[in-house]
C-alpha cells in the first residue's frame, strides 16, 4: 500500500484521529528521508575521516582541523582513548583544549614550529609527549604508542608550518596506508 492510499484509509476510518494519524506518517516520513540522507552522505576529506583500523587501532585524519575550536570538537566527540598527533604553525591558544585532552588522551605527538607551545600546554595533562619532526615519523611513533581500541587522531589544531591541510592530510594518509601494508605483508 502506498502512501496515498494509506491516507485515505485513514481518513475514511477515523476522521476524528485523521490529523494526528497524518501528522505521525509525515513525521516517519522526514525521519526516513533524515536516516537515508545520513546513510547517503559522503564524508568530507580530512576532516574526521577513518583512514584504517590496524590492530584493532582506528587512524583519523582530521586534518581539516586548523584551529583549536575544530579540534576541540572532534575530541569532544571521540569516546576512546587518544593518541593525538598535533602541531603546525602556533597561532592559537591551546588552554582550551585541556579539558578535552583530559578526558580522551593518553598521548600525544607534536610536530612543526608549534611543538615547544602544546608541549608547554600539556604537560601536566598528558603523561606521554613526543615530538617528530615530520608527520610521517609521528605517524610511527603514534603506531608504536597506541594500544588495542584506542584512537590515533591527526588533528593539528593550528595551520601548517608550509603545506596546506589537503597536503598534510594526504602526506598522513600515505604514512598510515604504509603502516597497513607493512602490517598484512
Amino acid at each position: 500500500m502506498n502512501y496515498l492510499e494509506e491516507l485515505t484509509n485513514t481518513i475514511q476510518r477515523k476522521p476524528e484521529g485523521m490529523a494526528a494519524n497524518i501528522s505521525s506518517m509525515i513525521l516517519q516520513i522526514r525521519k526516513e528521508r533524515i536516516k537515508q540522507s545520513l546513510i547517503d552522505m559522503d564524508t568530507v576529506e580530512h576532516r574526521q575521516q577513518l583512514i584504517a583500523t590496524i590492530d584493532d587501532v582506528m587512524y583519523y585524519d582530521d586534518s581539516r582541523a586548523e584551529s583549536v575550536n575544530a579540534t576541540w570538537f572532534t575530541m569532544e566527540n571521540l569516546v576512546r582513548p587518544v593518541v593525538w598527533i598535533a602541531g603546525g604553525n602556533n597561532q592559537g591558544n591551546f588552554n582550551e583544549l585541556k579539558a578535552a585532552a583530559q578526558k580522551n588522551v593518553r598521548a600525544m605527538i607534536c610536530i612543526g614550529n608549534g611543538s615547544k607551545a602544546l608541549i608547554d600546554t600539556f604537560r601536566q595533562t598528558v603523561t606521554d609527549i613526543f615530538h617528530a619532526n615530520s608527520i610521517e615519523e609521528a605517524t610511527q611513533i603514534a603506531a608504536l604508542v597506541a594500544q588495542k581500541n584506542d584512537v590515533v587522531l591527526f588533528s593539528p589544531a593550528c595551520p601548517s608550518d608550509s603545506e596546506n591541510y589537503e597536503t598534510r592530510g594526504n602526506r598522513f594518509i600515505n604514512a598510515v596506508k604504509q603502516l597497513e601494508n607493512e602490517h598484512y605483508q
